[in-house]
């Protein structure tokens, strides 16, 4: 199916908007729960800069900050230090 200036435009618009949500400021969502919460990011960098991790770790009590020494796709990269940390939340909890 060959895609038409219209549906480029359309999925152009999409890209655009679900970057403007990712990078948005979610904050209030964040720090309106006292649930506990599991956090793991890459080492390596990628989506979740060590600086924000350490921040939402801050202003969430109860956050727990696991850093794994693979890419981006944590849980294909991973799985078993993936699976420990969730495991190690769970039993914790």
């Amino acid at each position: 199916m060959r895609a038409t200036a219209c549906s480029r435009a359309r999925i152009s618009g999409d890209i655009h908007e679900s970057e403007d949500q990712v990078h948005g400021d979610h904050w209030a969502g964040w720090t309106g729960s006292a649930c506990p919460a599991l956090l793991i990011r890459s080492a390596k960098g990628g989506v979740l800069p060590a600086e924000q991790a350490v921040q939402m770790v801050a202003r969430r009590p109860g956050t727990r900050l696991v850093e794994l020494g693979t890419e981006h796709f944590l849980y294909t990269n991973d799985p078993v230090g993936f699976a420990d940390a969730v495991r190690d939340f769970l039993a914790s909890a």
